[in-house]
């Protein structure tokens, strides 16, 4: 009698329960090899048979692959794509992160649909007398704000005793679109000073791995932001939706749903801790409504214009609501020839103690008296909201040069950016540069406002405003104005955003997560 010995294939580590099975099965194969032989054998030689399986399974097993063998399925396991494994970084320091691939935006399907407005009348001015009621704060949005504050200040307070929290309200809080969700109405502000964050976050910090040491201002702001936004989903009963902390002031999006009691929608929210753009942002749009009605008008008109048609999501690479803020301002400050409808900031009484560069009591008589509204007989004075709002693409589109010139509220004139305003500039895909807009924060005169821009944005933000120029300048109605933006079709084609024949655009397309 021969044998013939059986090949078994040598497994590596990752397939060692398979490699069991087959010995295994290998084992029960000779025994059973044997059971049907033994009516022609003798009892001894049937014995021989299965003890002779039995060391060959023991000795199987402790037998290695040879380097060969280890070469070959090496080889085949390599052929298998694997996932990329993390480089490893020393303990307490974090990982660098790779640059950012800005992404274009596509078009999805939307649960919550965005329409063009409809109005009465056919011609723009009546229609923005429509629109305006519905997009100014009104008294039941600034109820609303400062009731989700108070509920926001009870689950921080937990965490943080000594903080202070406010609420802003910006727009319609209850327009309940996409929109919304992407560009909230309204901003939570928590206040704290650095010593009492830095108190209570110690353990926080140190579980980290954040050594003090290591540990700065814009640090300990994203450490308090995470810090709050724990307590205020775990206890305060808000919803979390992204994060955005790679802008000038890092924030999150919540949503306050109908459960909390507020109000009967769900209410997006951004929150940040010891942000002062909101501060900011409410006092030009409550001054400017002080010193000349039709400037408050046309801001909440900008920016209801900006976030329809998809350019003011700072977190996807376009400005800032407040950067439009700014630039309304600017516009009522220089761009009818001869007549500044509105002062330099030195004129805004109420608001110029906010900046460093014009709190002298001095400084403030004096923009008074350099500044004087145009007479009421003059063209600028008899301008219409309507006739501003052209003016403002206009002048945006073709008049204003970003290469040579800053908007600065600040001065209330144009000229060069200052020495002190960094300036961006913007990379293309072919290598190219462009110079973004400077945009100086009155307030705060180092900080421009337009580095938010890529370019990606500043493209689409040239694109808009001449669109919008070339509407107006052929008397479109404020509808095909404001009619929502949306994303290029997916590459397969997909036509579901059409359906019931309502425009619509996606929710997670105009606010996915940016940090």
């Amino acid at each position: 009698m021969f044998t013939t010995p059986i090949k078994v294939p040598v497994a590596s580590k990752t397939n060692k329960d398979e490699t069991n099975k087959i010995i295994v099965c290998a084992a029960i194969f000779t025994v059973l090899l044997g059971t049907f032989v033994s009516a022609s054998l003798e009892l001894a030689q049937l014995v021989v048979a299965v003890a002779g399986a039995a060391v060959y399974l023991i000795f199987y097993k402790r037998v290695k692959p040879t380097p060969r063998e280890k070469k070959v399925v090496s080889d085949a396991y390599a052929k298998v794509p694997q996932a990329k494994p993390q480089r490893a970084h020393a303990p307490g320091r974090r990982p660098q992160k790779q640059p950012a691939v800005q992404k274009i935006d596509l078009r999805q399907d939307s649960k919550m649909p965005v329409c063009a407005p409809s109005f009465k009348s056919n011609q723009l001015d009546e229609q923005i007398h429509e629109l305006l009621p519905q997009i100014t704060p009104s008294s039941e949005a600034e109820r609303v704000a400062e009731e989700l504050a108070l509920c926001a200040k009870r689950a921080i307070q937990q965490l943080f005793p000594e903080v202070d929290v406010v609420g802003f309200a910006s727009g319609d809080i209850v327009r309940g679109t996409a929109f919304g969700v992407a560009v909230p109405e309204v901003d939570i502000v928590a206040s704290a000073s650095p010593q009492v964050l830095i108190e209570h976050l110690q353990d926080r910090l140190s579980k980290g791995g954040l050594s003090m040491a290591r540990l700065d201002a814009r640090k300990l702001q994203k450490s308090a932001i995470r810090a709050c936004t724990d307590q205020l989903v775990s206890v305060g009963g808000f919803k979390f939706r992204r994060s955005a902390f790679r802008g000038q002031e890092p924030k999150v999006t919540l949503m306050a749903p109908p459960a909390l009691g507020i109000s009967g929608k769900a209410i997006p929210v951004d929150f940040s801790v010891n942000s002062v753009t909101p501060l900011y942002n409410a006092a030009l749009l409550t001054e400017c409504g002080h010193i000349d009605a039709r400037a408050k008008a046309l801001i909440l008109l900008v920016k209801r214009w900006a976030k329809d048609r998809g350019v003011c999501h700072a977190a996807k690479g376009h400005l800032a609501p407040y950067a439009w803020t700014v630039l309304t301002v600017y516009f009522m400050q220089v761009g009818i020839a001869g007549y500044p409808l509105l002062p330099a900031l030195q004129g805004f009484k109420q608001l110029s103690g906010l900046s460093s560069y014009c709190s002298s009591a001095s400084d403030r008589v004096k923009g008074d008296k350099n500044w004087q509204p145009p007479p009421a007989s003059s063209a600028a004075a008899q301008m219409s909201v309507g006739d501003l709002f052209r003016e403002f693409f206009r002048f945006y589109s073709y008049e204003l040069n970003w290469r040579k010139e800053a908007a600065s509220v600040r001065l209330g004139k144009r000229g060069p950016a200052g020495l002190d305003l960094p300036l961006h500039i913007v990379l293309r895909e072919d290598k190219g540069s462009e110079v973004g807009p400077s945009i100086e924060d009155p307030f705060e005169p180092k900080r421009n406002l337009g580095m938010s821009i890529t370019t990606l944005g500043l493209s689409r933000m040239y694109e808009e405003l001449r669109r919008a120029d070339g509407l107006l300048q052929e008397n479109a109605s404020l509808s095909s104005v404001l009619e929502p933006w949306m994303p290029p079709e997916r590459a397969s084609g997909s036509d579901a955003d059409s359906r019931d024949g309502s425009s619509s655009r996606s929710t997670e397309a105009s606010s996915q997560q940016a940090d």
